[in-house]
């Protein structure tokens, strides 16, 4: 084995144990910590995030000045995102429907 070849065959060993001694937290333990965060201690730890995830928030029109957990936050902008586009696709229907209906009952009331 050359040196370079030894060197790094042992750094991927120290990886690998490194790896190993990590214990994962249960999946139900990781649940109740993230869903203990709020929105302000985020905020002290990563400010352009914070900001991002306040302007965000101010976006959504379910949200008053709440405390707001991100986990949340980002499923209910989801919600209002299709929220929008249902109601978009409705309005274009209403035109399509109503569109020639109209031009043409304008001209006759004129």
């Amino acid at each position: 084995m050359t040196t370079n070849t030894r060197h790094s065959y042992k750094l991927s060993i120290k990886r690998a144990t490194r790896r190993r001694r990590r214990r994962r937290q249960p999946p139900q333990q990781r649940k109740i910590s993230s869903s203990i965060a709020t929105f302000k201690p985020m905020q002290k730890c990563n400010n352009g995030l914070s900001q991002k995830l306040q302007a965000l928030k101010s976006l959504i029109p379910t949200h008053h000045g709440d405390t707001v957990i991100p986990d949340q936050l980002f499923k209910e902008t989801a919600d209002y995102i299709v929220f929008l586009r249902t109601r978009v696709a409705l309005l274009h229907k209403l035109i399509e429907y109503y569109g020639n209906h109209n031009h043409n009952h304008n001209v006759l009331l004129l």
